[in-house]
């Protein structure tokens, strides 16, 4: 009992972890079932593991650290072990600070710069499955590339 508490706290000096991937790493380093269940109890009621914070932190670094759409976070916190109510309350709490759109710019720019060059729909081609695999929603994509990309007749 005493290696997996060690065990564990290692692992959380890195990063928070949920219980389901604290579960998987003790498992990895061979602790036996029972073991790992007492090691996870005790340290839920101490408060160094619990599933709501981790995901209200995951989805904050995914703003602030490397911004990503709402269907990857939720993708990766459901990977993580992260019920879906937990989900959607850590959601709640970023009502006003997650807007997709906001995240999507700063990176869509950054790859523009990067496409210089190729034709048009080419990049707005790249650009779109770009922002598609950091979990961007279809209307979030279509808006940065309106905004990027002259879209009307031109006037001579």
């Amino acid at each position: 009992m005493h290696k997996a508490r060690a065990d564990a706290l290692r692992l959380l000096r890195f990063r928070p972890r949920s219980v389901k991937e604290m579960a998987g790493r003790l498992k990895q380093k061979g602790h036996p079932g029972i073991v790992i269940a007492r090691t996870i109890d005790e340290f839920e009621g101490k408060g160094l593991l619990d599933d709501k914070t981790f995901a209200k932190l995951w989805i904050g670094d995914r703003i602030s650290l490397k911004p990503a759409g709402k269907s990857l976070i939720v993708r990766e916190l459901r990977a993580k072990g992260i019920g879906e109510n937990m989900i959607e309350a850590a959601f709640a709490e970023y009502k006003g600070v997650f807007d997709e759109a906001e995240l999507a710019a700063p990176l869509a720019r950054r790859k523009i710069a990067g496409l210089k060059g190729l034709e048009p729909e080419k990049a707005k081609k790249k650009l779109f499955d770009f922002l598609s695999r950091r979990g961007f929603s279809y209307n979030t994509i279509w808006k940065v590339i309106k905004d990027n990309y002259d879209y009307g007749p031109t006037e001579e």
